[in-house]
């Protein structure tokens, strides 16, 4: 049985809403954690990005601590067991959030892309001698000396991905696996396919729910695909749409970070 009853208002003139299954009355909370997602009452997030980052740092410790003793050759496996994998996951539910929170987690993920692949040996040469023992016009540490190292280079010759890339990346692909199976249905239902072509989607009125999010970013990828059915293999469309992304993440400055890096409104994949 299922009831609620309306309390009087309270001092912050909020309505109290209690609920009740079998006679047990349901706590409100701020809250809660969902298949390890956390979701909280003002769906913004910020709950579950402040946990999500206390596990990346504390993922990335574990690699600082270990990568030495462990051969250069599986660095990259050990980036995508230990801190990609809590990065992506379920990312195409929380990933399209407000940018300054993904900013966050695009600075923990460059820092550790650092530490595992970074010149570690030149980062620590700076630090060898005393600004005495330098000739007289370096004596003076700038901004120069403390700036560390560019990650662009190391996340193309890594073939790594951005946090917002890979928020593309899930995306596309979890939209291409329920259009293909047709599965969940509760999902497939939701799409609006054009009858005269089956792998387009008709966009309706633009909001921030996964459907509309996920249509407007399938029907900006597909057609440079140039699907003409659903075919084509999980396994080979993931390879395509990563390449593509890398290709584009690295389209521009092959040292700086730009928005057209990893900005979706600029996706143009060939």
């Amino acid at each position: 049985m299922f009831c609620s009853n309306r309390s009087p208002r309270d001092k912050n003139n909020e309505l109290n809403l209690e609920l009740k299954i079998d006679g047990l009355t349901i706590k409100q909370c701020s809250q809660t954690r969902f298949l390890g997602v956390i979701i909280d009452e003002k769906l913004n997030w910020d709950a579950h990005f402040k946990f999500l980052k206390r596990k990346l740092n504390y993922a990335m410790s574990t690699l600082y601590r270990i990568m030495d003793s462990i051969p250069k050759e599986i660095h990259r496996d050990l980036y995508y067991t230990l801190f990609e994998s809590h990065l992506s996951y379920c990312i195409s539910v929380w990933g399209d959030a407000a940018q300054f929170r993904i900013s966050s987690l695009w600075t923990v993920q460059k820092q550790c892309v650092r530490i595992l692949f970074g010149d570690r040996d030149a980062f620590h040469d700076k630090f060898n001698t005393c600004a005495r023992a330098r000739p007289f016009d370096q004596q003076i540490l700038g901004s120069k000396f403390y700036m560390p190292e560019h990650t662009k280079p190391l996340f193309q010759e890594n073939n790594i991905l951005s946090v917002h890339n890979l928020y593309t990346y899930h995306c596309f692909m979890e939209t291409y696996k329920t259009l293909k199976f047709r599965q969940p249905r509760s999902l497939y239902d939701k799409y609006s396919i054009s009858e005269r072509k089956p792998t387009l989607l008709i966009a309706g009125f633009p909001s921030p729910n996964f459907i509309d999010r996920s249509t407007s970013l399938w029907n900006t990828i597909a057609p440079k695909f140039k699907f003409d059915d659903f075919s084509p293999k999980v396994s080979c469309v993931k390879t395509r749409i990563k390449k593509a992304l890398i290709i584009l993440q690295h389209k521009d400055s092959p040292q700086e970070w730009s928005t057209g890096d990893y900005d979706r409104a600029y996706l143009s994949i060939t």
